[in-house]
């Protein structure tokens, strides 16, 4: 597959015309259409992805990881084992669902590797560059970062605190909730649990955030 830097030429005469079609289509059949696309169009269609959900993943790990350039990279990951899965993706999923629980699991990992190897720091390339083919998932210092105007505000800061201070399956059950949004049936695909344990599982994690918001007296 072409370098990222040059996947432009290989559209036809007007690569923004592909670029608006592509998005115009939904997530599945934006996905359909990429299983088949050439190199160019499967580049500017990954783009299209990346730009409607990178602010989302990276909001979702940052409050699940507690750190956000860990988050950043755990969102690159994600997006790269997207690009590189399109092809076993079922159409008959929701995107956002099977995306989320690419990013969840590897947040678990990234916990595993933490209780592992605690003093060492995230390299997920492993020496190597695996993402030169793939858009880079960067942090704006705009408007565009996930509440970036708003991590600096007392509320939210104490949020996020009281967040960090629950256990890891309470703080990602919540954010999936209540920070993102989900439905109760797609917490249940994304962590594979029966509808009423989800339902039971956020009533305890709300319980729990409401014990620790008290005890920080915020």
């Amino acid at each position: 597959m072409s370098d990222a830097g040059t996947w432009a030429p290989a559209l036809s005469c007007n690569p923004m015309a592909g670029r608006d079609d592509l998005t115009s289509l939904p997530d599945n059949e934006l996905m359909t259409r990429l299983k088949s696309a050439a190199s160019g169009e499967m580049m500017l269609g990954f783009e299209v992805l990346v730009g409607r959900y990178k602010n989302s993943i990276v909001s979702f790990l940052f409050r699940f990881v507690g750190d956000f350039r860990t988050a950043e990279d755990l969102a690159q990951e994600t997006f790269l084992r997207v690009f590189k899965k399109i092809q076993d993706y079922n159409n008959s999923a929701k995107f956002s669902t099977w995306l989320y629980t690419i990013a969840s699991n590897l947040a678990k990992d990234e916990f595993k590797r933490r209780s592992r190897h605690p003093a060492r720091s995230l390299d997920w390339k492993g020496g190597q560059d695996t993402t030169r083919s793939v858009p880079q998932v960067k942090a704006d210092t705009t408007e565009s970062v996930p509440d970036v105007r708003l991590e600096h505000d007392e509320v939210r800061q104490a949020v996020n605190k009281a967040l960090d201070l629950l256990e890891a399956h309470d703080r990602e059950i919540l954010v999936l909730k209540d920070v993102q949004g989900l439905s109760y049936d797609e917490i249940a695909q994304i962590l594979e649990l029966p509808m009423g344990t989800v339902k039971s599982r956020i009533s305890r994690a709300r319980v729990a955030f409401k014990d620790v918001w008290k005890q920080m007296g915020a």
